[in-house]
């Protein structure tokens, strides 16, 4: 298990990007989605073209807070699970990462899958 962020660097009812290494800026990255004490880990990366989600750092969610959205075509993603509603993914998924939130800090379990 590696230590991923502390889960107050993840604004409540937000999401923000990091790198899965932080000693490598280029290495993949993951989206960090809040909600309270709970947080959900997906690699940045649409499964319609595999580009990531943010054209901004860190805008990763609808207006309302409720999805997470492809900058990119405006797939709409439910962050519980992370499958596409709508947009040209519909169906499809975002690759989730496996964490837990222990002591404050978002813990990955295991690697993340690099597709």
């Amino acid at each position: 298990m590696s230590r991923l962020c502390r889960l107050d660097e993840v604004p409540d009812g937000g999401a923000r990007g990091f790198p899965l290494d932080a000693a490598d800026d280029a290495s993949p990255k993951v989206i960090v989605v809040r909600r309270g004490r709970a947080a959900w880990v997906y690699r940045n990366r649409c499964p319609h073209r595999g580009t990531p989600l943010d054209w901004v750092p860190d805008r990763f969610l609808d207006v309302g807070g409720e999805h997470l959205i492809c900058a990119t075509h405006g797939a709409v993603f439910r962050i519980e699970d992370g499958l596409c509603l709508a947009g040209p993914c519909a169906g499809d998924a975002l690759v989730a990462v496996a964490a837990t939130v222990a002591d404050g800090e978002v813990v990955l379990a295991e690697p993340a899958p690099e597709r």
